[in-house]
């Protein structure tokens, strides 16, 4: 039997999953504001049965043994370029799976009745898990708390260029066991709308904040980074004692905002020019891989220098060779930087073949462009890479980054192990008392 497996989402309750997330079966009522589509052509088998794990999808939007195809592949429709990311990630993705009669494109599938639909409830933020509003001094951002009485590793999470407030990995990581907090630093609640020069103070202030929190590990901060958000948390690496561990994802090294601490100029932006990129005549940037090769050196005096960081404080470099902002030639200059100081020992990079510049916690959607605010403009961005690759990368990437900030804010800790050692002796001594 020829059938067509489709997924629709609303953007009002779009999000993330992550492994562990829940299904239920519940009525079908709910109106979306915006919606994302995804659809996929199978045979079913003589009992009537598609298993994607198993089958292969033979049309839609992709083909193939995709088990995460539905959710990896959806689109907004009508398209408009908007991005799908979870806004409140204490309430479940709501996600509308229907099964249609014969191989039907987008366009029919989405006013079919479907031969059967049910509504799925996908969760990104485990039970027990608090979320706290931050207000503490300049600081401004979510506080997530893992469930039970810890103790917890403690990481700040910082986005790239569009500001504001993301939550949905910060809540993903006390999930798994972190104490996460979500900051913004521009255009977010009384924060500035736009940013030229930034104080490493702000950021100083919320490892403060996180560290004195009951139940986190009080000696060490690791710091997760997006994009230009990258450039200030390599800033945090090197300069700020108790930040021991950072992760850029797809990170932009040399940024475009001046940083200072404690009244001193740490480097200065670099505005991207014109001789960096064209906007062509369908409103979509495209960056000079050229221009940016010649950017983004070794010895250029805004590259960060992360060969000035403390003994024990390491970095994770993540990026994709299809990354259209072309991330990966950082990635390059910096390693190369660190091995000329001898401390290449203190950095890891990793490149994923055939994924762009967003790869988000496993299973989110694969953006390949999205609109992007560029001064008094909007323009089109593409992002690179492909639906399997990304999903591929997001699975391997939220085991090797958590790891590396186990490893590194958690194990390596002196506070944790000692702690550790007395837990030991009082398991030991009740033993004998026993």
């Amino acid at each position: 039997m020829y059938v067509c497996i489709t997924c629709m989402v609303g953007r009002t309750f779009a999000g993330l999953v992550w492994q562990g997330w829940k299904t239920k079966i519940i009525s079908v009522t709910s109106i979306f504001s915006l919606k994302f589509h995804s659809y996929a052509h199978y045979l079913s088998d003589d009992n009537g049965t598609v298993d994607v794990e198993r089958s292969e999808a033979v049309g839609g939007a992709y083909t193939g043994v995709f088990p995460a195809g539905l959710f990896s592949s959806l689109k907004e429709f009508p398209y408009n370029y908007t991005r799908l990311q979870k806004d409140d990630p204490t309430t479940p993705w709501m996600m509308i799976l229907a099964v249609h009669n014969n191989h039907l494109m987008l366009e029919k599938s989405v006013v079919s009745e479907g031969l059967t639909t049910v509504m799925l409830e996908r969760y990104i933020m485990a039970p027990g898990v608090r979320r706290e509003p931050v207000v503490h001094k300049r600081v401004r951002g979510s506080m997530f708390l893992p469930a039970g009485p810890g103790p917890y590793p403690a990481v700040i999470d910082t986005f790239g260029g569009l500001g504001g407030l993301k939550e949905y990995r910060a809540s993903m990581l006390a999930s798994k066991g972190f104490a996460c907090l979500a900051i913004a630093y521009f255009k977010y609640d009384d924060l500035p709308k736009s940013i030229k020069t930034l104080d490493l103070e702000y950021f100083e202030e919320a490892v403060e904040y996180i560290l004195q929190q009951p139940g986190v590990i009080p000696d060490r901060c690791g710091v997760l980074c997006s994009s230009k958000g990258s450039n200030l948390g390599l800033a945090m690496g090197i300069y700020l004692q108790k930040v021991t561990a950072v992760v850029s994802i797809g990170g932009r090294l040399i940024g475009d905002t001046t940083l200072t601490f404690r009244g001193q100029e740490l480097w200065k932006g670099v505005d991207v020019d014109k001789s960096h990129y064209h906007i062509d005549e369908q409103n979509i940037l495209i960056l000079n891989e050229d221009a940016m090769k010649k950017m983004s050196v070794h010895d250029h005096p805004c590259m960060p220098p992360c060969e000035n960081a403390p003994d024990d404080t390491y970095f994770l470099f993540i990026a994709g060779d299809d990354d259209t902002i072309y991330t990966e030639i950082d990635i390059t200059a910096m390693t190369h930087r660190m091995k000329l100081h001898g401390r290449q020992s203190h950095c890891r990079s990793v490149i994923y073949p055939g994924v762009g510049h967003i790869i988000e916690p496993p299973y989110n959607t694969y953006a390949i462009e999205s609109t992007y605010p560029m001064g008094p403009i909007t323009v089109i961005t593409k992002w690179g890479g492909g639906p399997w690759g990304t999903c591929k990368a997001q699975e391997d990437n939220w085991q090797n980054m958590r790891r590396f900030l186990e490893i590194h804010v958690r194990d390596r800790s002196d506070w944790f192990q000692q702690f550790m050692g007395r837990t030991r002796g009082d398991n030991k001594c009740e033993s004998l008392q026993h």
